[in-house]
């Protein structure tokens, strides 16, 4: 199960692949959970793959300890 971060960022690309409009609310969460200050900045959608590239990190790494 994706973490609440991951299926935001998810949430995002693919309102963004159907070129849709991302929702304020939800805009404003990705930009908070943005890795960086300087990330915050970015395209959304860069937030987004950004956001899931630390989440995979984090998995990787979880998976490397047990």
């Amino acid at each position: 199960m994706p973490s609440q971060r991951a299926g935001l960022a998810l949430r995002v690309l693919d309102t963004l692949a159907g070129g849709n409009e991302v929702t304020f609310n939800d805009a404003v969460q990705l930009r908070n959970w943005a890795n960086t200050p300087e990330d915050a900045l970015l395209p959304l959608g860069e937030i987004a793959r950004r956001v899931l590239s630390q989440e995979e990190n984090k998995a990787r790494a979880a998976g490397e300890q047990d």
